[in-house]
C-alpha cells in the first residue's frame, strides 16, 4: 500500500513538473516570436516570466538584452542620435547567446547607422563652411557700410567748413569795401579844404588891395 502511494506521488510531481516546462517553453517560444517581429515589450514580459521561473535560462536572458537594446537602439535611431543607436547595437553583436536573425538584423542596422552618421558629420561640416562664407561676405558689407558711412561724414565736415569759410570771406569784402569808401572820402575832404583855404586868401588879398586903394584916393 505504501509504494502504491509513494509511486502515485512520483507521478503526480514528474506530471507537474512536465507541466510547468511545457509552459515555460511555449512562454520561451512566444517570446522569442515577439522579439523577432519587433514587438520588444511583449517579448520583454515573456521573457521576464521565463527567467522568473528559470533564472539561469541563458537563452532567455540574452533575447532578454537584445529586446532591451534593440528597442534602446530604435528611440535613439528616431531622434537621429545615430552614435548612441549605433552603441546599442554593437552590444546585440556581442551577445553570444540569443536570436539569430536579431543579431543579423543588429549587424545590417549598425553598417546602415554609420553611413548616416558619416552624412550627418558631413553635412555638418558643410552647415559650417558656409556659415563661415556668410560670416565673411557680412563682415565685408559691414565694412564697405562702415567706411562708406565714414567717408560721407567726412565730405559732409568739408563741406560745412568751406561753407563756413565763404561765410567769412563773405563778411570780410564788405568790411573791405567800406575802408576803401573811407580812404576815397579823405581827399576829396582834403581837397575841398585847400579850396576853401585858397579862397580865403583870395580874399584877404582882395580887402587888402581895396583898402589900399581907398587909402591912396584919400
Amino acid at each position: 500500500m505504501k509504494k502504491k502511494l509513494l509511486l502515485i506521488l512520483m507521478m503526480i510531481t514528474i506530471f507537474t513538473t512536465g507541466c510547468n516546462k511545457l509552459s515555460e517553453s511555449e512562454e520561451f517560444v512566444q517570446g522569442q516570436e515577439k522579439l523577432e517581429s519587433h514587438q520588444y515589450n511583449e517579448a520583454l514580459t515573456l521573457l521576464s516570466q521565463v527567467l522568473n521561473e528559470d533564472p539561469d535560462n541563458s537563452s532567455a536572458r540574452s533575447m532578454y538584452m537584445q529586446a532591451r537594446k534593440m528597442q534602446s537602439a530604435q528611440e535613439y535611431e528616431n531622434n537621429q542620435d545615430y552614435i548612441r543607436a549605433i552603441r546599442e547595437l554593437e552590444t546585440i553583436v556581442n551577445i553570444n547567446d540569443g536570436s539569430k536573425q536579431i543579431k543579423r538584423e543588429a549587424i545590417n542596422k549598425k553598417a546602415e547607422l554609420e553611413k548616416l552618421q558619416e552624412q550627418k558629420e558631413e553635412e555638418a561640416i558643410r552647415r559650417k563652411e558656409n556659415a563661415k562664407k556668410v560670416s565673411k561676405q557680412e563682415n565685408s558689407k559691414i565694412k564697405y557700410h562702415t567706411s562708406n558711412t565714414n567717408k560721407k561724414k567726412e565730405d559732409k565736415k568739408q563741406n560745412q567748413l568751406q561753407v563756413s569759410e565763404n561765410k567769412k570771406e563773405e563778411i570780410k569784402e564788405p568790411i573791405k569795401e567800406e575802408a576803401i569808401e573811407e580812404n576815397t572820402k579823405e581827399p576829396v575832404i582834403n581837397q575841398q579844404e585847400t579850396i576853401n583855404t585858397e579862397e580865403k586868401v583870395d580874399v584877404n588879398v582882395e580887402n587888402k588891395v581895396e583898402t589900399k586903394n581907398i587909402e591912396e584916393s584919400n
